[in-house]
């Protein structure tokens, strides 16, 4: 039987990573990530080409950074991966994180209709894949205090509360429009607050609305 493949999204802050290590600590049947390789990386880069050369050509200005061009072939190359295996397959900072970002605050190029039709058929072809996104959030205030006072650093530590209100904003309604072409080929959404209930009351709900069994707890 294929296993369970679910993507973990929300803005920063929203306890994304906290929740997947949750997820694995209460069950050995749970991974989290997917590896790929460097061949994998060059080939998924390798088919999204064509698309990239016709928006450079419609949309000037700055080229791809490193990090979004290894975005984009990890969203070519992870579909070759997660149907392997069985159990609960969770993906933190996932396909959908990726298609948001690079949407949110990618280069021009992701406002033309060669990069739309790209991101239309990535979309569609994940929302095959997965079988739920779960939509983690909370109020702007919560989100920004756990930034804040996080030791990993992210461009709106210390911000202040309008600047970091504008970015937040801007990457929910990147996020919007992703979820929603996710949702259209087939994937469920699920949205879930993370401000007031803990990473493990969060994992044991979660498993009982996507109806995965918890084998570690139940022994």
């Amino acid at each position: 039987m294929r296993r369970l493949v679910v993507e973990l999204a929300g803005p920063a802050g929203a306890g994304k990573t906290t929740l997947a290590g949750a997820l694995a600590a209460d069950s050995p049947a749970t991974t989290t990530g997917v590896q790929v390789g460097p061949l994998g990386l060059a080939v998924g880069l390798a088919s999204t080409a064509p698309q990239l050369a016709a928006a450079r050509l419609t949309a000037p200005g700055r080229w791809w950074t490193y990090d979004e061009l290894r975005s984009l072939a990890y969203l070519r190359a992870w579909r070759r991966a997660v149907g392997d295996g069985d159990g609960l397959l969770v993906l933190d900072h996932g396909p959908v994180f990726r298609l948001a970002s690079l949407a949110a605050f990618g280069p021009p190029m992701t406002a033309s209709r060669a990069f739309a039709g790209l991101r239309a058929g990535l979309a569609q072809d994940w929302g095959r894949l997965l079988d739920a996104v779960v939509w983690l959030d909370a109020p702007d205030d919560v989100l920004l205090r756990r930034i804040d006072g996080r030791a990993q650093q992210h461009r709106i530590q210390h911000v202040g509360p309008a600047e970091g209100a504008r970015f937040l904003a801007r990457y929910r309604e990147a996020y919007r429009t992703t979820l929603a072409l996710v949702a259209d080929a087939g994937a469920r959404v699920v949205e879930v607050d993370t401000a007031t209930t803990s990473p493990t009351e969060l994992a044991a709900d979660l498993r009982a609305t996507l109806h995965v069994p918890s084998p570690r707890l139940s022994t």
